[in-house]
């Protein structure tokens, strides 16, 4: 009785019909209870199950998204933006989607549950993070975003929130709700002048409010999620956006004196080439994934399998991409804009459902 009671407690609080409790019942699968909740999406343990493959059962997560009650920018911007990369994406070291459906005014994102939470969590519960363990975690963030730029995709909304942990101590890139791509179907740059992200994840050419080049924002915010898990801290602890980005400006930031003596030079040069206020001195996202201090660890240098097929498939998909990028050309404008419309679920599915997980990596 009190299973069916909190079986009906996550219906009514889900608002589903007959029709979707049909729909995801004869899919598989079952949502178990509310695990998290943004400002658009609830996140809910969700168990599935093939029968007719005999599959054995499997914990994922599920993203309810209900576009009735989303602002519209959202759901006619940002959602169709973050549809297509779960679509697009797939690498080792972001979150693996296993398929997305939509009734109506929902959509059901079921994605790989990640066991462990989220990094902030993880360091404000353990402490900060030992620097062998942050080189391997930079590294697997790193493939990550390098393999998205060479897609010419930038994540925009890099922070410890937004990097899951497996059961296995294997962290994952997640969220694509601000990614876009950084290229027209000319493949010339396009400059974002979306303010996205968290505050204390933004790069300065950002605050400045002027239009930027998204890439090198992703570098930055990368580096300020390296810098809190070897200091427990945020770099910069302004409030205010103009204080905020006067502090970035000047480098006023420094490593905390409890951690400084246990950080190696090659981690803190690093760090510092990272937050470059001058995004055209910034390190790239190549420079990080080759640089001495993940070389510290020999073992780093060797890539698997999976990294190596998802890096050359990216290089592919680059080389064909002013074939396959649709662009429209805005009247009376020099810009373009990526035309993206909702997919149809059924191309989803057909997409994603059954796909074999690439989350595999264990060091």
């Amino acid at each position: 009785m009190e299973s069916k009671a909190k079986y009906h407690h996550i219906e009514e609080e889900l608002k589903l019909t007959c029709s979707e409790q049909l729909t995801l019942a004869s899919r598989g699968y079952k949502i178990i209870k509310k695990v998290n909740e943004g400002s658009y999406a609830k996140v809910y343990l969700a168990e599935y199950r093939n029968a007719s493959k005999n599959d054995k059962l499997s914990i994922l997560a599920c993203k309810v998204i209900d576009t009735s009650t989303a602002p519209r920018d959202f759901v006619k911007k940002f959602l169709p933006r973050e549809i297509e990369m779960l679509i697009k994406l797939s690498h080792p070291h972001l979150v693996h989607t296993h398929s997305i459906f939509q009734r109506r005014y929902k959509y059901f994102i079921f994605m790989r549950y990640m066991e462990r939470g989220d990094l902030l969590e993880f360091v404000l519960q353990r402490g900060a993070v030992q620097e062998d363990q942050a080189r391997i975690w930079t590294r697997q963030l790193a493939l990550a975003i390098q393999y998205m730029h060479e897609l010419e995709i930038a994540h925009r909304d890099i922070k410890c929130e937004n990097v899951l942990l497996t059961a296995n101590q294997n962290v994952k890139l997640s969220d694509f709700g601000f990614a876009r791509m950084c290229v027209d179907k000319k493949l010339n740059e396009i400059r974002s002048e979306t303010f996205c992200g968290s505050l204390s994840y933004t790069a300065p050419e950002i605050l400045q409010g002027t239009p930027y080049l998204p890439k090198p924002t992703d570098v930055w915010s990368l580096g300020i999620v390296v810098y809190v898990m070897l200091n427990r801290a945020m770099p910069f602890e302004d409030k205010h956006i103009k204080q905020l980005h006067q502090a970035q400006i000047n480098k006023n930031w420094k490593f905390r004196s409890r951690y400084i003596d246990t950080i190696s030079d090659n981690c803190k040069r690093l760090i510092g080439l990272m937050l470059e206020p001058n995004h055209q001195n910034r390190l790239k996202i190549y420079d990080i994934v080759n640089s001495e201090w993940i070389a510290m660890d020999s073992r780093l240098l060797e890539w698997t399998p999976q990294e190596t097929l998802a890096y050359k498939k990216a290089r592919e998909e680059k080389n064909k991409l002013h074939k396959t990028v649709e662009t429209v050309e805005l009247p009376g404008s020099s810009k373009t804009e990526h035309k993206v419309c909702l997919p149809d679920v059924s191309l989803v599915e057909n997409n994603l459902d059954g796909t074999a997980s690439t989350s595999s990596y264990v060091r």
